[in-house]
């Protein structure tokens, strides 16, 4: 079952972004997002913070679950840990890029 695509408009210390969940990936993918230049708000109207979309992203992870992948709990748990992580420093390293900040060395 596919779902629709989610999108969120996410404020970094470099600027804001739009992050979009893919309705088509499941929650472990590694291309789970897409993060875009924030062209197109006007259907976005709350802003939220990085650090605040940290406990969103564990959330849309499990939901989207685990494509087939057979975990125990624990091992789930930490998997999803860790790929919201992942993804949270996609999304800043995508808004530095974006707004033209110098990657760190």
């Amino acid at each position: 079952m596919t779902r629709s695509d989610e999108r969120y408009l996410v404020v970094t210390e470099h600027g804001r972004v739009v992050v979009v969940v893919r309705g088509d990936r499941a929650g472990l993918d590694p291309d789970l997002l897409e993060v875009r230049a924030p062209d197109e708000v006007a259907d976005l109207a709350m802003e939220t913070p990085l650090r605040a979309f940290a406990a969103k992203m564990v959330d849309l992870v499990q939901a989207r679950g685990t494509g087939g992948v057979t975990l125990s709990p624990a091992m789930l748990a930490l998997m999803v840990k860790e790929k919201a992580a992942e993804d949270l420093a996609r999304i800043e390293r995508a808004a530095r890029r974006l707004h033209g900040g110098a990657a760190p060395d």
